[in-house]
C-alpha cells in the first residue's frame, strides 16, 4: 500500500513538472540554464514513469519478520 501511495505522489510530482516544462518553455538561453531544463525535463519524466509503474502495479513491500 505504501509503495502505490508513493508512486501517486511520484507520477503527480512528475506530471507537474512536465506540465509545468511544457507550458513554460522559452526557447534559448545561456548554455547552464537551458541544461538545467533538460534536466528538470528528463527528471520529470522519469518521476512520471516510475510514479506510474508503482501505482499501477503496486509492488510488493517486504516485512522483516
Amino acid at each position: 500500500m505504501r509503495n502505490r501511495i508513493f508512486g501517486g505522489i511520484g507520477a503527480l510530482w512528475g506530471g507537474g513538472i512536465l506540465v509545468s516544462q511544457l507550458r513554460n518553455h522559452v526557447p534559448g538561453g545561456s548554455g547552464a540554464y537551458a541544461a538545467g531544463q533538460m534536466v528538470a525535463l528528463v527528471f520529470g519524466i522519469l518521476l512520471l514513469v516510475v510514479g506510474l509503474y508503482y501505482l499501477i502495479k503496486g509492488g510488493a513491500s517486504a516485512k522483516a519478520s
